[in-house]
């Protein structure tokens, strides 16, 4: 499942961030700026849990002062009492839920802007080594899991804490050694409970691992469902994410029974507890020392501390899972990028009109110990095509990514009007850039606004023009609602060659001094080809323009043509002057010649 991919986020289990760390980062961005709000959150916290203490107390007073002397005075004010404990019980927990419940999806929709803002302006290495589909369960499901799992514990720390406090004072007050009896089991449970927090947040840890490989396999079906049909491996993909399915559902049930066993260890230590307290308060009762009101009061307030304590032991396990998931996304918002880029020293920036020599010196680049260029140099003059032509894997496409500043050099430099591109804005580098690439890659709006995206501030008649220039109207015209036609999902409603021609006028309209094409009429049909190479032909005059192809035809007037294999440069000249040494340009001539 290409886990390999996702070790820039997904480091090893035993690397588990300090939790002081964690909730210390996540409370002063995110959650001290509704400080405030989440006081008076917690007085009627306090008031909805201290109401139980209060309701358990209450029933000495229905039994000794109402039923046992059947006193039918007292019986309407000791039921409005109870009524008004509900009553206000009800309300506050209405306000504090809505207050947390506010705070949550304030803290949540900052945290998922703030992490994409962090995650777009990362550099294409990152997302080379991280799939989509990590990134989508880090962006909805653990931001989510952040927020949400913190209100519930806030809650139910203050809340349930309260209600704790105020049952166990009220069954002190009816008898203090009836309450050491009910608790003396307590001390046993530190030690389990201890280890199996640890043991919650490393399983956890390794959950969320195998829930981002399940997105990730989701993300790779969906994009590659044309290939899994055509092949027919559906059952094969199938079985490969229910393999995936049968892991996550193993783990969140080993977690779900860690959870589980510390209320079940409480449950058994009550047990204990409240036998003991049976044998030995029903014989004070018995022997008339206590009385039934006393006796009523103390199991009330001991039947009902079993939630809150169920609720808050559960905290230390959902604190872990909350762990979890603020790691994975701490570790996004700490990923640095790979390409260092300097600042240009005060009063250059004005220097750099982009309309000079372009220059690699000995520029090498490698991925994994794979050596993609190697000390390539060769300079483009201004206004210059330069035609880049080899086999597939020669380094062509590389030289664009280092040009637009997707990636960096492993070693050498690339200068544009003599200064480093690294110390280059890359905002300013690359709106001086008009980029074609192979992967026609459109959103899903309109025609119209997936060419505005190369110029958001362009007029209607730009954009009109860009059309025209690139022969989008041949098919826009035909279509529902001509250029405000959506093109659906990565532009699934328009053949390839339509997807291009609107890549080409996101170009064009650009109107940029550099052009940087690769194979930007691959995908298109022979009539459209010569229409948009005219266009073309047009477009680049007097702009400087590198471009790669494997047609013949498209590059036949450049004024230097680069030939590469195996990421270093074999032969540079014109077209006339490379057929002339009959070397591996005349070779991969003949060879489109052939093709017709």
């Amino acid at each position: 499942m290409n886990n390999s991919r996702n070790d820039l986020v997904n480091s090893k289990i035993s690397r588990i961030i300090d939790s002081n760390i964690l909730t210390s980062w996540f409370w002063e961005k995110y959650f001290r700026k509704y400080a405030a709000i989440l006081i008076v959150g917690i007085v009627f916290m306090t008031l909805e849990g201290g109401m139980l203490g209060l309701l358990s107390y209450s029933i000495k007073a229905m039994f000794d002062d109402v039923f046992v002397p059947s006193n039918k005075a007292a019986l309407l004010s000791v039921g409005l009492i109870i009524f008004a404990i509900f009553l206000l019980r009800a309300l506050s927990g209405l306000i504090q839920r809505l207050i947390v419940t506010w705070v949550s999806q304030k803290v949540e929709k900052a945290l998922q802007e703030s992490l994409l803002e962090k995650l777009i302006n990362l550099d294409m290495d990152f997302f080379n080594k991280v799939s989509p589909g990590v990134l989508i369960e880090r962006m909805r499901v653990d931001t989510r899991a952040v927020t949400g799992t913190a209100g519930t514990i806030f809650i139910t720390l203050v809340r349930d804490g309260v209600s704790l406090l105020s049952l166990v004072a009220v069954a002190l007050y009816v008898d203090w050694t009836w309450t050491v009896i009910a608790f003396i089991g307590a001390p046993l449970l530190i030690v389990p409970v201890f280890f199996l927090q640890s043991w919650i947040r490393k399983t956890s840890s390794e959950n969320r691992t195998i829930e981002g490989n399940l997105s990730l396999s989701l993300d790779e079906i969906f994009h590659g469902i044309a290939i899994i049909k055509l092949y027919s491996i559906e059952a094969y993909r199938l079985g490969l994410f229910k393999v995936l399915l049968e892991k996550v559902r193993k783990i969140k049930l080993k977690i779900e029974g860690g959870i589980a066993t510390t209320p079940a260890l409480i449950d058994f230590i009550a047990g204990v507890g409240f036998l003991g307290v049976m044998i030995f308060g029903g014989g004070q009762i018995v022997a008339g020392e206590k009385t039934i009101g006393d006796f009523m009061a103390f199991f009330t307030a001991m039947a009902l501390i079993f939630e809150p304590m169920r609720r808050l032991s559960n905290v230390a396990g959902n604190f872990q899972v909350m762990l979890a998931s603020a790691e994975k996304v701490f570790r996004f918002f700490h990923v640095n990028n790979s390409i260092n880029r300097q600042k240009l020293e005060l009063g250059d920036s004005h220097v750099i009109n982009f309309s000079g020599e372009i220059l690699f010196e000995k520029v090498s680049f490698e991925v994994d110990d794979k050596l993609i260029l190697d000390k390539v140099n060769f300079s483009v003059s201004p206004g210059e095509l330069v035609a880049f032509v080899g086999k597939s894997g020669a380094g062509k496409t590389t030289i664009l990514r280092l040009l637009a500043g997707l990636i960096a050099p492993t070693s050498g430099r690339i200068l544009i009007d003599g200064k480093d591109i690294s110390t280059i804005p890359v905002n300013r580098l690359r709106a001086n850039m008009s980029i074609v690439i192979q992967e026609n890659q459109l959103f899903d709006e309109s025609i119209y606004e997936n060419v505005r995206i190369g110029k958001l501030g362009a007029s209607e008649s730009e954009i009109e023009h860009a059309c025209l220039s690139a022969f989008v109207n041949e098919f826009a015209d035909d279509l529902p609602e001509k250029l405000f036609t959506k093109v659906g999902p990565r532009g699934n409603k328009l053949s390839g060659g339509q997807r291009q021609r609107i890549n080409i006028a996101r170009a064009f309209i650009r109107n940029t001094p550099i052009f940087l094409l690769d194979e930007p009429t691959a995908a298109l049909d022979a009539k459209s080809e010569k229409l948009v190479q005219k266009a073309f032909n047009e477009s680049i005059i007097g702009r400087t323009t590198l471009m790669i192809s494997h047609r013949i035809a498209n590059i036949i007037n450049a004024q230097k043509v680069i030939v590469m294999d195996n990421g270093v440069i074999v032969e540079q000249g014109t077209h006339a002057e490379l057929m002339e040494k009959k070397g591996l340009y005349a070779d991969l001539s003949k060879l489109q010649m052939l093709g017709g």
